[in-house]
């Protein structure tokens, strides 16, 4: 029961996630379609993390939630886009981990880098600025991988206790 409890949580706090990550997701399909095809493998990966907590949370209302009967799809594309959202929490795990073991100066530096790249930024946002938000971004980015992975390991074990639910 307790499990079931963090699972309904956690889906609803991944929830506003997911229309933030479809809403980025269509941007970078845009991009990949107009000429960078590097893109659409990040566009696959972001679209897998958005289409597995749809689908996971029509498997808790429905299916949990009201006892009812779920198509044997409804399983599969659950299993299929729990891999490619361990995929994309890892990537943000690693990603946010990086950020915090990072010192400041290393920080700053590699900002100061990204600006010298980028010269119309480099005199509207001041470097603490910069590093503020880019260790809040970082936060954000790791909150979001611990979720989604204890989210998959749950939504697994959910699925082999209420297998009866996806009929013969």
């Amino acid at each position: 029961m307790k499990q079931l409890t963090i699972y309904r949580i956690l889906s609803f706090i991944l929830v506003p996630v997911a229309f933030f990550i479809a809403l980025i997701d269509i941007f970078v399909l845009l991009m990949g379609l107009s000429g960078n095809p590097a893109m659409l493998f990040i566009a696959f990966v972001m679209a897998c993390l958005v289409i597995y907590v749809f689908t996971s949370l029509r498997f808790l209302l429905n299916g949990i939630g009201n006892q009812r009967q779920c198509s044997h799809s409804l399983r599969d594309w659950i299993k299929v886009n729990a891999y490619g959202t361990l995929f994309i929490a890892g990537m943000f795990f690693l990603n946010s981990s990086g950020v915090f073991f990072l010192g400041d100066l290393q920080l700053q530096q590699m900002l100061t880098d990204v600006m010298e790249q980028q010269p119309e930024l480099s005199g509207q946002i001041s470097m603490e600025t910069m590093v503020s938000m880019f260790k809040t971004v970082a936060v954000i980015m790791f909150i979001v991988s611990i979720t989604a992975i204890i989210h998959v390991q749950i939504s697994f074990r959910l699925l082999r206790k209420y297998a009866y639910l996806f009929g013969q």
